[in-house]
């Protein structure tokens, strides 16, 4: 696994996730408060791009903070990320460069 790899599993992720939000057959807590609020399409349409955005905002923070290139928590250092061999994923900028990509230019 590289860092390419690992940002797109996590913009794979953010997608299945907003997908169950607004899935009408879906469990989650706020699939159930979504379809709670009995929207008109429109204002689903709206709130779908308002989650989406939230959602690639924490996401693509979250990776850029790995990666030591934003503040987590209000503390800013770069972390070791590693797959299950034991390889790095992260650092010198790999990780934050593939979430640009992934979260922002696809």
């Amino acid at each position: 696994m590289n860092a390419d790899d690992f940002a797109m599993l996590c913009k794979t992720e953010k997608n299945a996730i907003l997908s169950s939000y607004f899935d009408a057959t879906s469990d989650t807590a706020v699939a159930r408060m979504i379809a709670a609020m009995g929207l008109e399409p429109k204002q689903t349409a709206d709130l779908r791009t308002t989650i989406d955005g939230v959602l690639t905002d924490a996401m693509y923070t979250l990776l850029v903070a790995i990666d030591g290139g934003a503040s987590l928590g209000g503390v800013q250092q770069p972390y070791d990320l590693r797959d299950q061999t034991g390889e790095a994923i992260s650092g010198d900028g790999e990780l934050e460069a593939a979430a640009f990509e992934h979260f922002h230019e696809h």
